[in-house]
């Protein structure tokens, strides 16, 4: 009987956090936007689910086959995967970032350095796991942080926390129309 060593569990513990990525982040958005009230997160929700759809999309159009490895859910009889890789998911969301980052024209190493590091170990697991071949890895990385910072760009006027609070100027001119005079 083969005994488990420290580098097999951390690899095991990778492996598992990696695959519910993607529902972490769908989980976070939603919340932020629905049950918090930030506009921010439910524009990158939308992002989330665009990205699903333009993979689900490809994924017709190739004629792709799921690989069972890449499952977020697995039974003895069957599977369930999402479309989108789930590279091609954090690489939305690092391109997302990143093109946040350099719209607001400040470098935030923290972020950076964070960000690449789960982009790394994502693609290493996804690799280690029998998911993608490490040029498939790469590619769908590469691909997500191209929708992701192509999203921002799109959005970026729209993407800030207090997007549906009206200033003073605006709250006093609809008071105003709807003033009664006598």
């Amino acid at each position: 009987m083969a005994t488990l060593n420290v580098v097999s569990v951390g690899t095991i513990f990778l492996n598992t956090i990696v695959r519910i990525i993607p529902v972490a982040l769908y989980t976070g958005t939603a919340m932020s936007g629905l049950i918090f009230g930030d506009f921010r997160g439910t524009i990158l929700f939308a992002g989330f689910m665009i990205n699903e759809m333009i993979a689900y999309g490809y994924r017709l159009i190739l004629n792709g086959v799921y690989n069972p490895q890449c499952a977020l859910m697995k039974t003895e009889e069957d599977y369930f995967v999402l479309p989108a890789p789930v590279t091609q998911t954090f690489g939305f969301f690092y391109g997302f970032i990143m093109a946040e980052m350099y719209n607001q024209g400040a470098f935030l190493p923290t972020k950076f350095f964070v960000m690449t590091a789960i982009m790394i170990l994502v693609i290493y697991s996804r690799v280690n796991i029998g998911c993608k071949s490490p040029l498939d890895a790469i590619y769908t990385s590469l691909l997500g942080m191209i929708l992701g910072m192509g999203y921002f760009q799109i959005v970026k006027d729209y993407y800030r926390q207090d997007f549906f609070k009206l200033d003073k100027n605006t709250a006093d001119l609809s008071s105003d129309f709807f003033e009664l005079n006598s």
